[in-house]
């Protein structure tokens, strides 16, 4: 019997220490070699959802192994700082090129935090940020306007859909040979969005409990096919951690901050407490929005908290 040739593949999912890999028209279920786990490393897992891989399918009478050999270059992460460590990143995704920040209308003031954190992250990562608020249906419009407003004077993809009526005001057509990432937070609508794009996905839907909060229905991030491209399915997320950012370059991923940034007085201006500061002069003159200024200051104050929390 002739030795099993190596292939390549794509890691459609995680579970454990062992990844599912696409390669061909089967499906792997694959043990990572011990050299993947050497050496220094600034991620978790050597490995993650989107990875193109190299495996060395395992002569069995079971269900498709496969031994991983090797990961393949990347381009496009989607990652966040590790929950438990900060020191090291956790990857959601890779070879990614667009970040779809998924929110919903019904409690879109509360989640404007995390829209803002998940904006930050595609901007700093060098994602296509694209803004969709499901659940239009529910809300008027004169409500959601004022609180929308900054995002679609920065020039952002802004789209406003209803998953369940059926409205999806045309997103389709932005996955066409791309490779898209959904996050926002649980309930929102991430997975019934997506059963509306591709039918036949059947992704499970969780209902939102008495409080509003959404049920995890999404447990591991999965690589789907969506629309002519792939899509990144992630579990609904609310800390989102900045990964080895310093308090003066967040502002950075704000270009609602860009025009004024550049009159600070001070080029590591935090825009916090610094005097001579033109982004606080131009919220106060309201060029700059007070909302989008005050979550700003809230992301800046978790982020340095967890810092020196974590620090040993």
């Amino acid at each position: 019997m002739s030795e099993p040739q190596p292939l390549q593949g794509i890691v459609i999912r995680l579970h454990g220490q062992h990844a599912c890999v696409a390669a061909g028209d089967q499906q792997f279920l694959c043990t990572l070699r011990g050299r993947l786990k050497k050496g220094k490393r600034r991620d978790r897992s050597p490995v993650a959802v989107g990875d193109r891989v190299r495996i060395t399918p395992i002569v069995g009478d079971g269900e498709p192994e496969a031994a991983l050999e090797e990961v393949l270059p990347r381009k496009g992460e989607l990652f966040r700082s590790h929950p438990h460590d900060r020191r090291m990143r956790q990857l959601m995704a890779v070879n990614v090129d667009m970040l779809v920040i998924v929110a919903g209308a019904d409690r879109l003031s509360e989640q404007l935090t995390t829209v803002d954190r998940l904006l930050a992250t595609a901007l700093l990562q060098s994602l296509t940020p694209v803004i969709v608020v499901n659940k239009c249906d529910l809300v008027d419009r004169a409500l959601l306007d004022p609180l929308l407003r900054p995002y679609i004077g920065m020039g952002l993809a802004l789209y406003r859909v209803s998953a369940s009526a059926g409205q999806l005001d045309g997103i389709n057509a932005l996955f066409a040979g791309r490779t898209a990432v959904f996050a926002g937070q649980s309930g929102v609508g991430k997975s019934s969005i997506l059963n509306a794009l591709q039918p036949g996905l059947k992704l499970r839907v969780g209902e939102v409990d008495r409080d509003g909060e959404g049920r995890h229905t999404t447990t591991n991030a999965s690589l789907l096919p969506l629309a002519g491209g792939f899509v990144v399915d992630t579990p609904g997320v609310r800390d989102f951690g900045l990964f080895d950012i310093k308090p003066e370059e967040l502002s950075l991923a704000y270009p609602d901050f860009a025009s004024a940034r550049q009159h600070c007085k001070f080029s590591t201006c935090t825009h916090r407490h610094e005097p001579h500061c033109a982004v606080k002069a131009a919220v106060i003159s309201g060029e700059i929005d007070a909302g989008r200024y005050e979550r700003y200051l809230s992301i800046l104050r978790e982020e340095w908290n967890t810092e020196q929390r974590l620090a040993p």
